[in-house]
């Protein structure tokens, strides 16, 4: 691979405040770039001091933490440095609003999406539903709840064998429960963990807030659920590595009913970048879509025990030092099938960051 690659003598990749794979991410692009002998320098940012994440990239910045500075400090950034690739997972919605003065700087933006409409779409997990009923692929049935009446009467006259209900909005499950009728009230303050509650004491708590928040009622499903993480250019799928979950352990494949359904997915979403698409099996064992996250999930780290380093093939893609071609052909080389577990550990980081830049 080294003789293919051909580069000038620095590119440079920016890395924006993201989630909990940040740092991951980062070392995934080094380790591939020193690997293959590849000269690129990576920069870091964040609006806070995350040295665990920071300390990790060749160069660190603090980000402002208003809005209102950002677009600024961006072009300064860009500009003084020479960043060729911008790569962002927050706020992803306003990079899209400001993409022709961001990329007017000459840095090539990443955000997940390549069409706008779509980026907020994804973002409303009923919208999304919908979206892709039109597009004909099999999504879990969603029912919206923005009101005490309509949750009361799908309670009374349940849709589904079993329901569950999340927030339109959210990330990380937050707010996601499970109903079931035969439970002790108290389960949600002495296990919430697993996310189960009586219908009738969810529709009490519902029925307190002075501005419903709209929710999407569906049908529990059943196990195996998958977790692909998708490399995409403009809604083409270049490679993908599925992690399909059986409580603490994680089969990595990149065949199946549910990879091929996620691929679909992030091709109808136009994605472009490193996203993310869950399934659940219904109760016939057939996957249905439950969601896309436009970004990279945070367990993205554990496919690198496929042999294949998505993050880096995308780092090296966008900063145009592979082509499509060099980077299916890398994936269909490297890729093997594994099985992981998570566990717990701890890493140290420095007291103090010496890569640290002011702007």
């Amino acid at each position: 691979m080294n003789k293919e690659i051909k580069y000038k003598m620095i590119n440079r990749i920016w890395f924006m405040e993201s989630f909990s794979s940040q740092r991951d991410i980062i070392l995934a692009v080094k380790d591939f770039a020193k690997k293959n002998h590849v000269k690129i320098e990576v920069f870091a940012s964040h609006r806070e001091n995350r040295k665990e994440i920071l300390s990790t990239a060749d160069f660190s910045i603090i980000e402002p933490s208003e809005e209102t500075q950002r677009l600024s400090f961006i072009t300064k950034v860009i500009t003084q440095y020479k960043i060729d690739v911008l790569y962002v997972v927050k706020n992803t919605l306003w990079y899209e609003q400001h993409r022709h003065e961001i990329e007017a700087t000459g840095v090539t933006l990443i955000t997940g999406a390549s069409n706008i409409d779509l980026l907020k779409l994804s973002n409303n997990k009923m919208d999304f539903a919908l979206f892709m009923e039109q597009q004909q692929l099999p999504v879990v049935p969603s029912i919206l709840i923005d009101n005490v009446e309509e949750l009361q009467k799908n309670i009374a006259h349940p849709p589904f064998d079993k329901l569950c209900i999340k927030p339109v909005y959210g990330i990380y499950g937050m707010g996601f429960w499970r109903f079931e009728n035969n439970i002790s009230p108290f389960r949600i303050l002495s296990n919430p963990e697993e996310r189960g509650i009586r219908p009738d004491i969810f529709l009490q708590l519902y029925a307190t807030l002075k501005q419903p928040t709209p929710m999407v009622l569906m049908p529990y499903l059943y196990s195996p659920e998958s977790s692909v993480d998708i490399f995409a250019s403009k809604g083409e799928v270049l490679c993908a590595i599925a992690r399909e979950k059986h409580g603490s352990k994680q089969i990595i494949r990149n065949e199946g009913v549910a990879f091929e359904l996620a691929c679909r997915c992030a091709s109808a979403m136009q994605a472009d970048g490193l996203v993310n698409v869950q399934t659940r099996n219904d109760k016939d064992g057939q996957p249905l879509l439950l969601e896309i996250n436009m970004r990279p999930s945070g367990g993205i780290g554990n496919t690198l025990h496929s042999g294949v380093n998505l993050p880096g093939l995308m780092a090296m893609y966008h900063l145009k030092l592979l082509n499509k071609t060099q980077v299916q052909a890398l994936y269909k080389q490297h890729f093997k099938y594994a099985e992981v577990i998570s566990t717990s550990s701890v890493i140290q980081y420095p007291n103090n960051l010496t890569n640290l830049i002011t702007i």
